[in-house]
Protein backbone atom coordinates (compact mmCIF):
# COMPACT_ATOMS: atom_id res chain seq x y z
CA UNK A 1 0.00 0.00 0.00
CA UNK A 2 1.57 3.86 -0.95
CA UNK A 3 2.19 6.04 1.98
CA UNK A 4 1.15 9.18 2.24
CA UNK A 5 3.52 11.63 1.45
CA UNK A 6 4.06 14.26 3.52
CA UNK A 7 2.35 17.74 2.97
CA UNK A 8 3.53 20.99 1.21
CA UNK A 9 3.17 23.64 3.54
CA UNK A 10 0.60 26.14 2.31
CA UNK A 11 2.02 29.63 1.60
CA UNK A 12 1.05 32.37 4.45
CA UNK A 13 -0.48 35.48 3.31
CA UNK A 14 2.29 38.16 3.25
CA UNK A 15 1.02 41.77 4.76
CA UNK A 16 2.30 44.79 3.90
CA UNK A 17 1.75 48.08 4.74
CA UNK A 18 0.20 50.63 3.00
CA UNK A 19 3.30 52.71 2.92
CA UNK A 20 5.28 49.70 1.62
CA UNK A 21 2.04 49.39 -1.42
CA UNK A 22 2.95 53.08 -2.38
CA UNK A 23 7.03 52.88 -2.37
CA UNK A 24 6.50 49.42 -4.38
CA UNK A 25 4.14 50.67 -6.71
CA UNK A 26 5.75 54.29 -6.79
CA UNK A 27 9.61 52.29 -8.02
CA UNK A 28 7.29 50.32 -10.66
CA UNK A 29 6.13 53.12 -11.95
CA UNK A 30 9.03 54.92 -12.31
CA UNK A 31 11.46 52.23 -13.26
CA UNK A 32 9.06 51.50 -16.31
CA UNK A 33 8.82 54.88 -17.49
CA UNK A 34 12.83 55.04 -17.11
CA UNK A 35 13.01 51.71 -19.05
CA UNK A 36 10.80 53.52 -22.01
CA UNK A 37 12.73 56.86 -21.99
CA UNK A 38 15.92 54.52 -22.03
CA UNK A 39 14.98 52.54 -24.67
CA UNK A 40 13.70 55.82 -26.94
CA UNK A 41 16.42 57.41 -26.47
CA UNK A 42 18.82 54.70 -27.22
CA UNK A 43 17.20 53.88 -30.60
CA UNK A 44 17.26 57.48 -31.23
CA UNK A 45 21.11 58.54 -30.65
CA UNK A 46 21.82 55.02 -32.08
CA UNK A 47 19.99 55.88 -35.64
CA UNK A 48 21.45 59.26 -35.33
CA UNK A 49 25.08 58.37 -35.17
CA UNK A 50 24.91 55.56 -37.39
CA UNK A 51 23.35 58.26 -40.30
CA UNK A 52 26.49 60.52 -39.59
CA UNK A 53 28.66 57.35 -39.86
CA UNK A 54 26.84 56.53 -43.06
CA UNK A 55 27.03 59.69 -44.50
CA UNK A 56 30.35 60.97 -43.62
CA UNK A 57 31.47 57.45 -45.03
CA UNK A 58 30.26 59.21 -48.31
CA UNK A 59 31.09 61.92 -48.64
CA UNK A 60 34.27 63.97 -48.91
CA UNK A 61 36.04 65.06 -45.42
CA UNK A 62 34.69 68.82 -45.13
CA UNK A 63 36.55 71.66 -44.33
CA UNK A 64 38.23 71.84 -40.43
CA UNK A 65 35.77 74.01 -39.41
CA UNK A 66 33.28 71.87 -40.72
CA UNK A 67 34.82 69.22 -38.72
CA UNK A 68 34.84 70.42 -35.77
CA UNK A 69 31.39 71.48 -35.70
CA UNK A 70 30.17 67.93 -36.90
CA UNK A 71 32.46 66.34 -34.28
CA UNK A 72 30.88 68.28 -31.42
CA UNK A 73 27.37 67.26 -32.83
CA UNK A 74 28.75 63.64 -32.70
CA UNK A 75 30.05 63.93 -29.56
CA UNK A 76 27.16 65.23 -28.09
CA UNK A 77 24.87 62.88 -29.52
CA UNK A 78 27.45 60.08 -28.02
CA UNK A 79 26.70 62.18 -24.52
CA UNK A 80 23.08 61.70 -25.21
CA UNK A 81 23.11 57.82 -26.34
CA UNK A 82 25.49 56.72 -23.56
CA UNK A 83 23.02 58.61 -20.93
CA UNK A 84 19.80 57.23 -22.35
CA UNK A 85 21.81 53.74 -22.46
CA UNK A 86 22.54 54.06 -18.43
CA UNK A 87 18.41 55.02 -17.90
CA UNK A 88 17.97 52.00 -19.71
CA UNK A 89 19.90 50.27 -17.46
CA UNK A 90 18.44 52.05 -14.28
CA UNK A 91 14.51 50.97 -15.47
CA UNK A 92 15.80 47.59 -16.44
CA UNK A 93 17.30 47.05 -12.94
CA UNK A 94 13.84 48.56 -10.75
CA UNK A 95 11.48 46.60 -13.15
CA UNK A 96 13.30 43.13 -13.47
CA UNK A 97 15.44 43.42 -10.42
CA UNK A 98 15.75 39.88 -8.75
CA UNK A 99 15.46 37.82 -12.42
CA UNK A 100 18.56 35.46 -12.87
CA UNK A 101 18.74 37.50 -16.49
CA UNK A 102 18.86 40.72 -15.79
CA UNK A 103 22.49 41.04 -16.24
CA UNK A 104 23.18 38.60 -18.87
CA UNK A 105 20.88 40.76 -20.79
CA UNK A 106 22.37 44.25 -19.63
CA UNK A 107 25.60 42.55 -20.44
CA UNK A 108 24.71 41.72 -24.41
CA UNK A 109 23.41 44.53 -25.06
CA UNK A 110 26.67 46.37 -23.65
CA UNK A 111 28.78 43.88 -25.75
CA UNK A 112 26.63 44.64 -28.93
CA UNK A 113 27.24 48.37 -28.71
CA UNK A 114 30.92 48.32 -27.61
CA UNK A 115 31.80 45.92 -30.69
CA UNK A 116 29.99 48.20 -33.15
CA UNK A 117 33.27 49.48 -34.96
CA UNK A 118 33.63 45.85 -35.62
CA UNK A 119 30.25 45.00 -36.56
CA UNK A 120 29.12 48.06 -38.37
CA UNK A 121 31.20 47.32 -41.44
CA UNK A 122 29.80 43.68 -41.89
CA UNK A 123 26.41 45.28 -42.17
CA UNK A 124 27.55 48.32 -44.46
CA UNK A 125 27.18 51.01 -41.98
CA UNK A 126 30.76 52.37 -42.94
CA UNK A 127 33.34 51.64 -45.65
CA UNK A 128 36.62 49.41 -44.88
CA UNK A 129 38.38 52.40 -44.36
CA UNK A 130 36.05 55.06 -42.52
CA UNK A 131 37.37 58.47 -42.29
CA UNK A 132 38.02 60.46 -38.83
CA UNK A 133 34.44 61.24 -38.30
CA UNK A 134 32.53 58.16 -39.94
CA UNK A 135 34.80 56.37 -37.06
CA UNK A 136 34.20 58.77 -34.41
CA UNK A 137 30.26 58.13 -34.34
CA UNK A 138 30.62 54.73 -34.31
CA UNK A 139 33.17 54.73 -31.38
CA UNK A 140 30.57 56.34 -29.31
CA UNK A 141 28.06 52.92 -29.61
CA UNK A 142 31.00 51.12 -28.31
CA UNK A 143 32.21 54.07 -25.48
CA UNK A 144 27.78 53.85 -24.50
CA UNK A 145 28.58 49.93 -24.88
CA UNK A 146 31.25 50.24 -22.21
CA UNK A 147 29.45 52.27 -19.57
CA UNK A 148 26.14 49.63 -19.87
CA UNK A 149 29.11 47.18 -19.41
CA UNK A 150 30.27 48.54 -16.31
CA UNK A 151 26.52 49.13 -14.72
CA UNK A 152 25.83 45.34 -15.77
CA UNK A 153 28.59 44.56 -13.30
CA UNK A 154 27.84 46.99 -10.71
CA UNK A 155 24.27 45.42 -10.62
CA UNK A 156 25.74 41.82 -10.54
CA UNK A 157 27.91 42.84 -8.00
CA UNK A 158 24.88 44.01 -5.76
CA UNK A 159 22.80 41.65 -6.41
CA UNK A 160 24.70 38.84 -5.33
CA UNK A 161 26.29 41.06 -2.22
CA UNK A 162 22.35 41.49 -1.38
CA UNK A 163 21.62 37.53 -2.03
CA UNK A 164 25.04 36.25 -0.20
CA UNK A 165 23.83 38.62 2.82
CA UNK A 166 19.88 37.51 3.29
CA UNK A 167 21.06 33.34 2.69
CA UNK A 168 23.85 34.04 5.28
CA UNK A 169 21.93 36.00 7.59
CA UNK A 170 18.52 34.44 7.00
CA UNK A 171 18.84 30.87 5.73
CA UNK A 172 16.05 29.01 4.50
CA UNK A 173 13.54 31.40 7.01
CA UNK A 174 12.28 33.16 4.24
CA UNK A 175 11.05 29.72 2.52
CA UNK A 176 7.66 27.22 3.57
CA UNK A 177 8.97 25.36 6.03
CA UNK A 178 6.50 22.57 7.88
CA UNK A 179 8.16 20.98 10.57
CA UNK A 180 9.22 23.97 13.30
CA UNK A 181 7.30 26.87 11.86
CA UNK A 182 7.07 29.74 13.84
CA UNK A 183 9.40 28.51 16.43
CA UNK A 184 11.76 31.22 18.37
CA UNK A 185 15.34 30.51 18.86
CA UNK A 186 16.14 29.36 22.55
CA UNK A 187 17.87 32.48 24.54
CA UNK A 188 20.06 30.05 26.34
CA UNK A 189 21.59 28.47 22.76
CA UNK A 190 25.05 27.67 22.06
CA UNK A 191 24.88 28.02 17.87
CA UNK A 192 27.87 26.34 17.12
CA UNK A 193 29.12 27.09 13.31
CA UNK A 194 28.46 23.51 11.04
CA UNK A 195 27.39 22.05 14.65
CA UNK A 196 24.81 18.92 15.41
CA UNK A 197 21.33 19.64 15.30
CA UNK A 198 21.41 19.94 19.34
CA UNK A 199 23.82 22.89 19.20
CA UNK A 200 21.87 24.79 16.94
CA UNK A 201 19.11 27.69 18.47
CA UNK A 202 15.83 25.83 18.06
CA UNK A 203 17.01 22.73 19.86
CA UNK A 204 14.60 23.33 23.18
CA UNK A 205 16.13 22.38 26.34
CA UNK A 206 13.08 20.42 27.69
CA UNK A 207 13.65 18.18 24.62
CA UNK A 208 17.30 18.01 24.99
CA UNK A 209 17.45 16.40 28.25
CA UNK A 210 15.15 13.44 27.30
CA UNK A 211 16.83 13.20 23.90
CA UNK A 212 18.50 9.91 22.29
CA UNK A 213 19.83 11.56 19.68
CA UNK A 214 21.44 14.42 21.50
CA UNK A 215 23.07 11.84 24.45
CA UNK A 216 24.48 9.44 21.53
CA UNK A 217 25.54 12.87 20.34
CA UNK A 218 24.33 12.17 16.63
CA UNK A 219 22.03 14.70 14.25
CA UNK A 220 18.61 14.16 13.78
CA UNK A 221 19.27 14.36 9.83
CA UNK A 222 21.30 11.71 9.42
CA UNK A 223 18.97 9.70 11.59
CA UNK A 224 16.04 11.14 9.63
CA UNK A 225 14.20 11.45 12.77
CA UNK A 226 13.72 14.05 15.01
CA UNK A 227 12.13 16.21 17.85
CA UNK A 228 10.53 18.60 15.00
CA UNK A 229 9.27 15.97 12.64
CA UNK A 230 8.36 12.68 14.87
CA UNK A 231 5.98 12.84 17.17
CA UNK A 232 7.21 9.50 19.45
CA UNK A 233 10.69 11.88 20.02
CA UNK A 234 8.16 15.04 21.89
CA UNK A 235 5.95 12.32 23.80
CA UNK A 236 9.02 10.51 25.18
CA UNK A 237 9.96 13.90 26.55
CA UNK A 238 6.91 15.19 27.50
CA UNK A 239 6.03 11.83 29.97
CA UNK A 240 9.85 11.83 31.34
CA UNK A 241 11.23 8.93 30.15
CA UNK A 242 14.66 8.74 31.17
CA UNK A 243 17.48 8.12 28.20
CA UNK A 244 20.93 6.77 29.57
CA UNK A 245 23.43 9.19 29.12
CA UNK A 246 26.06 6.48 27.32
CA UNK A 247 26.23 7.38 23.53
CA UNK A 248 25.63 3.35 22.72
CA UNK A 249 23.16 2.75 25.10
CA UNK A 250 21.07 5.91 23.67
CA UNK A 251 21.21 4.97 20.34
CA UNK A 252 18.56 2.31 20.97
CA UNK A 253 15.87 4.93 21.94
CA UNK A 254 16.15 6.44 19.10
CA UNK A 255 12.45 5.86 17.19
CA UNK A 256 12.65 5.26 13.64
CA UNK A 257 9.21 5.13 11.81
CA UNK A 258 8.85 2.28 9.97
CA UNK A 259 5.81 3.37 7.80
CA UNK A 260 7.86 6.27 5.93
CA UNK A 261 10.18 5.43 3.43
CA UNK A 262 13.89 6.84 3.33
CA UNK A 263 12.75 9.34 0.95
CA UNK A 264 9.27 10.82 2.43
CA UNK A 265 12.09 11.11 5.72
CA UNK A 266 14.22 13.16 3.28
CA UNK A 267 11.43 15.46 2.47
CA UNK A 268 10.95 16.10 6.36
CA UNK A 269 13.74 17.08 6.76
CA UNK A 270 13.86 19.83 3.89
CA UNK A 271 11.02 21.09 5.56
CA UNK A 272 12.18 21.60 9.10
CA UNK A 273 14.04 24.55 10.51
CA UNK A 274 16.47 22.71 12.52
CA UNK A 275 17.94 21.34 9.09
CA UNK A 276 17.19 24.28 7.26
CA UNK A 277 19.96 26.31 9.93
CA UNK A 278 22.35 23.79 8.68
CA UNK A 279 21.82 24.33 5.48
CA UNK A 280 22.53 28.52 6.14
CA UNK A 281 25.50 27.14 8.16
CA UNK A 282 26.95 25.49 5.12
CA UNK A 283 26.07 28.48 2.35
CA UNK A 284 28.32 31.07 5.42
CA UNK A 285 30.74 28.18 4.60
CA UNK A 286 30.51 28.12 0.97
CA UNK A 287 30.48 31.69 0.21
CA UNK A 288 34.28 32.33 1.11
CA UNK A 289 35.47 28.63 0.18
CA UNK A 290 33.73 29.52 -3.66
CA UNK A 291 35.33 33.38 -3.63
CA UNK A 292 38.82 31.92 -2.37
CA UNK A 293 38.25 29.52 -5.36
CA UNK A 294 37.55 32.14 -8.25
CA UNK A 295 39.82 34.96 -6.19
CA UNK A 296 42.70 32.47 -6.25
CA UNK A 297 42.08 31.28 -10.38
CA UNK A 298 42.09 34.73 -11.19
CA UNK A 299 45.18 35.77 -9.50
CA UNK A 300 47.35 32.77 -10.42
CA UNK A 301 46.09 32.03 -13.80
CA UNK A 302 45.69 35.82 -14.81
CA UNK A 303 48.42 35.98 -17.30
CA UNK A 304 46.66 33.00 -19.25
CA UNK A 305 43.51 34.20 -18.43
CA UNK A 306 44.64 37.64 -19.65
CA UNK A 307 46.15 36.59 -22.92
CA UNK A 308 43.30 34.15 -23.92
CA UNK A 309 40.95 37.16 -23.34
CA UNK A 310 43.27 39.44 -25.45
CA UNK A 311 43.64 36.55 -28.13
CA UNK A 312 39.55 35.95 -28.34
CA UNK A 313 39.07 39.69 -28.74
CA UNK A 314 41.34 39.90 -31.30
CA UNK A 315 40.55 36.68 -33.00
CA UNK A 316 36.71 38.34 -33.43
CA UNK A 317 38.04 41.88 -34.39
CA UNK A 318 40.23 40.20 -37.18
CA UNK A 319 36.98 38.00 -38.19
CA UNK A 320 34.75 40.43 -38.54
CA UNK A 321 36.88 43.03 -40.18
CA UNK A 322 37.95 40.16 -42.66
CA UNK A 323 34.24 39.31 -43.53
CA UNK A 324 34.65 42.78 -45.63
CA UNK A 325 37.70 42.37 -47.21
CA UNK A 326 37.35 41.42 -50.85
CA UNK A 327 41.03 40.41 -51.60
CA UNK A 328 43.07 38.09 -49.08
CA UNK A 329 46.41 39.94 -49.53
CA UNK A 330 45.88 42.41 -46.48
CA UNK A 331 43.20 40.08 -44.15
CA UNK A 332 46.12 40.18 -41.82
CA UNK A 333 46.08 43.58 -41.01
CA UNK A 334 42.51 44.14 -40.61
CA UNK A 335 41.85 43.97 -36.77
CA UNK A 336 41.74 46.84 -34.64
CA UNK A 337 42.68 45.53 -31.26
CA UNK A 338 46.50 46.35 -30.21
CA UNK A 339 49.26 43.34 -30.35
CA UNK A 340 49.24 43.03 -26.34
CA UNK A 341 46.69 43.39 -24.12
CA UNK A 342 45.65 46.22 -22.55
CA UNK A 343 42.84 47.95 -20.32
CA UNK A 344 40.06 47.01 -22.01
CA UNK A 345 41.00 43.07 -22.19
CA UNK A 346 41.56 43.67 -18.25
CA UNK A 347 37.91 45.17 -18.28
CA UNK A 348 36.10 42.62 -20.05
CA UNK A 349 38.68 39.54 -18.10
CA UNK A 350 36.90 41.22 -14.40
CA UNK A 351 33.57 41.30 -16.00
CA UNK A 352 33.77 37.97 -16.84
CA UNK A 353 35.10 36.49 -13.41
CA UNK A 354 32.34 38.19 -11.84
CA UNK A 355 29.55 37.38 -14.18
CA UNK A 356 31.07 33.32 -13.12
CA UNK A 357 31.30 34.35 -9.51
CA UNK A 358 27.66 35.75 -9.46
CA UNK A 359 26.40 32.73 -11.19
CA UNK A 360 28.13 30.01 -9.46
CA UNK A 361 26.84 31.46 -6.06
CA UNK A 362 23.08 31.33 -7.65
CA UNK A 363 24.13 27.44 -8.09
CA UNK A 364 25.24 27.44 -4.56
CA UNK A 365 22.44 28.54 -3.42
CA UNK A 366 20.39 26.12 -5.54
CA UNK A 367 22.04 23.77 -4.67
CA UNK A 368 21.89 24.09 -0.71
CA UNK A 369 18.20 25.53 -0.52
CA UNK A 370 16.46 24.86 -3.18
CA UNK A 371 17.87 20.93 -3.78
CA UNK A 372 18.69 20.74 0.14
CA UNK A 373 22.23 18.91 -0.73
Amino acid sequence: MAQKQPEKPTPAPIYRSPAEDWVTAALEWAGGKLLTLGIAGTLVCAVALIYYAMRFAQISIPSPEEATRFGDIISQFGTYFTVSLLVFGIGMAIVFWGDIALGAVLFLVALLFFFAPQWAPVVGFVSESPNDLSRAAIDQLGRGGLYLGVVAMVLQAVDAFIRLRNRAIYGARGDLMKYGKGIKEESDYRNVFMGKCWQLPFCRKFVRERCPIYHSRRTCWKERVGCMCEEQVIRDAMEGKTIPRDAVAAAKFIPYNRRLTPGQKAERCRQCVIYNEHQRHKYRLAVPLTFVFIGGLYALLHEQLLTGTHQIMRNFDTAMANITVKSAIDTGQRGTIGAAPGIIEEFVLVAVVLFVFSQLMRFVEFAIFKLKV
